[in-house]
Formats: C-alpha cells, structure tokens, sequence
C-alpha cells in the first residue's frame, strides 16, 4: 500500500508551501538582516487529459481443491475539460503548483472470469465462496499539482544546475471501492526509477516525471505554452533473482496509461523579496 501513502505525503508538501507565498499576489514587506525564502509567481492556465488502466489475475484453483480465480479491469479516466487559471509559484527555484481541482476523474470496474473450484467426492466440500462485488464506475473530481523532484542528493554533492519536475493527479474526495472487490489485488510498482516516488495506481491516481526543469518554467515566456506527454507501462512488484515479493496465484497484472500536461503563461510575474 506505499504507493497510497505517497499520494497524501505530496499534498501536504504542496500545503506547507504555501506558507511561504504571498496571499492574493500581494508583496510582502521582509524588516532587513532577517534571511527569507525567495519567491515568484506568475499566472498561468493549466489543463490535463489522460487515462491509466490496470488489469489482474488471481487464480488459485486446482484439482479437487478449494480456490477461486478472477480477473479484474480497472480504467481511470480523466480530464480538466478546459484550461483553468492558477498560479505558479518558484520558491528557493523550486517549481510549485499548488493542487487544481475541476473537470472530471472517473474509475471503472470491471470484474470477469469469475470461476471456483472445490473438494472432490468423498470429500465434502467446503460452502461456496461469494463472488467478489465492484462498484462499476466512481465519479470525482480530478486534482492536479507539480512539484521538484526528490532527488538523492549527499551532503557533500553541489546543488544541481537544474532540478527536476513531478506532477501529481489524483481523484479528490475519492469513494473508495469494496473490500471484496480489491481482496488479493497486487500492488503497483513503476518499472524504473520508483525511489523517485513516481506511481500510478487507478484508485488513487499519478505520480510521474514532467520531462521538464525548473529553467525550462522560469524561462517561460507570456503566451508560450510548456507541453508534455507521460507514457506509463509496468506491472506489480518485480522479482529479485528467484525471490519474487508477488503471491503464487497472481497470475498476470499490466498496468498502462498517458498523461497530457499543458501549462501557459498567460501574465507577468511578482517576485519577493
């Protein structure tokens, strides 16, 4: 369950930083020799499109034996539905935007295969096991929100010349699914560079890489548009040599999506102190 840890640690790293920003686009007034972070923020529209899909297996019939097996599919759809007004922030050149919320997140669920096996006579077998339930579709809003990259970085190591960007999506207020639905569901895990934090999971949303640096916002011009495009693809938990931290009975699970970011500047900045 790391990976729905992640999602409440992001915003409330989103929510502190605010702290630091001026309200209402107001400047604030810093009395001398006292060191403060430094900050600026400019206007911009932002809008999202994208999809992530995770379908698994669990089979744990066999012969004359009890056990089940079902196959789940599960479709996040989401979007904006247009550009929204908001304001990016860099603070210490840091790039934050704080979450955007509107649009639309919509989960399905789809639940298929359904299948039991049990004791064979003389054997007296044991009292049927209930068909999962899912809720088929979970409407929400969509939330949206950037911020750094972690990244490993020892005490002796220089800053880094240019720092990294994340973006965070994920069903606001989100309606849980039920427990029968979800027993045995394996976890996700990306297929690279999951130290960063970076998931995706359609019960709760993403965390993935921008593809773009803090630079790369700071140089953003009035009226330019920044652009990026997020493959996902990956399964569960990856095996270690002949150790693999996945149950036996899990017998596929792929996980797949894309996510579309465009952000605009729309409007000159302010800067304090």
């Amino acid at each position: 369950m790391r990976n729905r840890l992640l999602f409440p640690l992001v915003l409330s790293a989103l929510a502190l930083t605010a702290l630091a920003l001026p309200a209402g686009g107001a400047a604030i007034k810093i009395p001398k020799g006292i060191k403060t972070a430094k900050v600026s923020q400019y206007p911009i529209t932002v809008d999202t499109v994208g999809y992530l899909d995770y379908t698994w297996t669990w089979d744990s019939t066999k012969p004359c034996e009890p056990g089940y097996a079902k196959t789940i599919d599960e479709s996040l759809t989401f979007e904006l539905g247009r550009p929204s007004p908001a304001k990016l922030s860099i603070v210490n050149g840091k790039v934050i935007l704080y979450p955007v919320f509107g649009g639309e997140a919509t989960l399905q669920t789809e639940l298929s295969n359904w299948r039991t096996s049990n004791y064979c006579p003389p054997v007296t077998p044991l009292p049927p096991t209930p068909e999962p339930v899912c809720k088929k579709k979970l409407r929400g809003k969509l939330g949206i929100g950037i911020t750094p990259v972690k990244e490993a970085i020892g005490a002796d190591d220089p800053e880094p010349l240019a720092r990294r960007t994340q973006v965070t999506l994920f069903r606001a207020k989100a309606t849980p699914q039920l427990p029968s639905c979800y027993k045995d569901r394996p976890d996700i895990e990306a297929e690279s560079a999951a130290e960063n934090g970076w998931q995706a999971d359609p019960h709760v949303g993403v965390i993935a890489p921008l593809g773009a640096s803090d630079w790369q916002f700071i140089d953003l011009k009035v009226g330019q548009t920044l652009r990026r495009t997020v493959a996902i693809s990956g399964g569960c938990g990856k095996a270690s040599f002949a150790t693999s931290s996945i149950a036996s009975e899990i017998r596929s699970c792929v996980v797949k999506g894309k996510v579309v970011v465009m952000i605009k500047r729309t409007g000159r900045g302010i800067s304090t102190p």
